[in-house]
């Protein structure tokens, strides 16, 4: 029944454009894509659906028709919607990118990491990978974790990171650049694109650990930073 689905929407597509030229119809790009969408609706494509024998063949990915995308998701054939997305570089859409910046270079170490946190036996990421829930990847739980439900994670650690002295923010920056790989400062962005104020070494290390912590995976960071080796 879903392949038949499948091959009735694609049919649909071919078809599409042979029709509307014998009854005189409109197929601008926005006009098409709004039956599209709709199309797509009545056929259970909402959001991303998983397909069988996806352009009738065993695998797709990619664009098709500037309007649907197809890729492979953990084993599964998948097909959403292509969107592409508006670019107001707004206030919140760069604080928004900027959390996400500073969670990749926390990805990008943890990746990396050759060290043991706190006396524990297993990398950060083992412990990631094992923790993750079955339907995601470490470092997607890894953001998870940092930012957190209407980023409430997130803003937590830097508001505890504010409230150390100079003194312990100090040590915090040492520690971050003493790692291996070395966590450096996060480029960050304001309204319209441009240059922000960098989140240091020891903040994006801070920030780390207090998502691994909300994760069970590390304790609460506080004036003095772990010791990892």
């Amino acid at each position: 029944m879903k392949v038949a689905t499948v091959i009735i929407g694609f049919c649909f597509l071919f078809l599409l454009p042979a029709v509307a030229s014998a009854f005189g119809l409109d197929l601008s790009h926005a006009h098409l894509l709004g039956h599209l969408d709709a199309g797509m609706i009545s056929l259970g494509f909402v959001g991303m659906a998983k397909v069988s024998g996806p352009l009738m063949s065993m695998q797709a990915s990619g664009k098709f028709a500037d309007t649907l995308v197809f890729s492979n998701r953990k084993g599964a054939n998948v097909v959403r919607q292509l969107v592409i997305p508006a670019n107001p570089m707004s206030a919140n859409q760069e604080i928004a990118r900027n959390r996400v910046r500073v969670c990749g270079a926390a990805q990008a170490y943890c990746n990396l990491e050759a060290q043991f946190g706190e006396a524990r036996t297993i990398t950060d990421k083992a412990g990631l990978v094992a923790a993750a829930p079955g339907n995601q990847t470490w470092n997607s739980y890894l953001v998870d974790l940092m930012i957190g439900a209407g980023n409430v994670n997130y803003d937590a650690a830097v508001t505890a990171y504010t409230a150390l002295t100079s003194g312990q923010k100090t040590a915090w920056d040492t520690a971050a650049g003493a790692l291996t790989p070395a966590i450096l400062s996060v480029a960050q962005k304001v309204a319209g694109g441009g240059a922000g104020t960098a989140v240091v070494p020891g903040k994006v290390w801070f920030i780390y650990q207090y998502g691994l912590s909300v994760g069970g995976l590390a304790s609460s960071p506080g004036a003095t930073p772990p010791t990892y080796a």
